[in-house]
């Protein structure tokens, strides 16, 4: 009888599940939650950002007391750019130290090849390192919602605004984590991964407006008195808002410039010297850079690890 039942087929493991019974991940999560640390480092960032939040409010308010002081939407705009600025500075910054001294940190204390002799692949490797300091970055951010939230109570901000600026911190704190994981596998000390790490950060940060203020002068004397072509215009133009959606503070606040003055979400249409051009919103063109850069980003760092080192 027991010859007659039909074996069901094995199923197979779910992504998520999988993901999340990565050794890697368990242990990672395990040392960095139980310790002392991640939660003084959450209560302070938390205080911190309340003092602030708390200081512009009390700023608001006393401006509002005078006349013809500013609007609560106003006010609601400014907590909210606020604490978007914070979560900036921390998937650029904070997020890529967590995972510079993640594969380079195991060479120091040489278990990197004792864990390489394992069963695990090197895509489990990668993916555990990552996701155990991915789970702590979004920790921080998911814990800034409340306080976010009283930029609703202000006014001022919409729901596709919440989206876009969602997606944006998202994707930048998946990129600078590889960024980080990636110069943790190619450099022997944690030392030389972070210092390398941080400024690739800053060159992505501060790179593409560094190189505008360099052209711009030098544009602006090569170009005076002479009349441009339309198309010449159009093309600069489209170079400026490339040049943008490279760089995340720029994409935040050209995305919320055009959202606001154009009701843009993804495209709009401009007048130049006669001729109607379609531009773009730099938000999702940079959503499709950065995750392109992410998956070339965690290809090299699977590679790098598969690699047997030299002696």
């Amino acid at each position: 009888m027991a010859d007659l039942v039909e074996k069901s087929p094995a199923r197979r493991p779910h992504l998520l599940r999988t993901l999340l019974q990565n050794p890697v991940t368990v242990k990672e999560l395990r040392s960095r939650m139980r310790g002392r640390r991640a939660f003084v480092v959450l209560t302070v960032y938390l205080l911190l950002m309340s003092g602030f939040i708390t200081v512009l409010y009390g700023l608001y308010a006393t401006a509002a007391a005078q006349p013809y002081g500013p609007e609560a939407r106003q006010a609601g705009k400014t907590v909210f750019g606020a604490v978007l600025g914070i979560q900036v500075l921390l998937v650029i910054f904070i997020g890529p130290s967590f995972t510079a001294g993640a594969i380079s940190g195991e060479k120091e204390r040489q278990t990197y090849n004792l864990l390489r002799t394992t069963l695990l692949s090197a895509h489990a490797l990668v993916a555990g390192k990552l996701i155990s300091a991915l789970s702590y970055v979004l920790l921080l951010i998911l814990a800034a919602i409340p306080l976010q939230s009283i930029a609703f109570l202000l006014g001022g901000i919409s729901l596709i605004e919440l989206v876009i600026a969602a997606l944006l911190i998202f994707v930048s704190a998946i990129a600078f984590a590889l960024l980080g994981l990636f110069f943790s596998s190619l450099m022997r000390s944690t030392l030389a991964a972070s210092v390398t790490t941080f400024a690739a950060s800053l060159l992505l940060t501060l790179g593409g407006p560094a190189l505008a203020l360099v052209m711009l002068p030098i544009g602006s004397t090569i170009l005076s008195g002479r009349t441009l072509a339309p198309i010449v215009e159009v093309l600069l133009a489209y170079g400026g808002l490339s040049l943008a959606a490279t760089n995340l503070p720029a994409t935040i606040v050209l995305s919320e410039v055009f959202l606001l003055q154009e009701d843009a979400i993804f495209f709009f249409t401009n007048t130049i010297n006669g001729y109607t051009v379609l531009f773009f919103s730099p938000w999702f063109v940079y959503l499709i850079l950065y995750t392109f850069l992410s998956l070339i980003l965690y290809w090299l760092t699977v590679r790098r690890v598969r690699r047997i080192p030299k002696k």
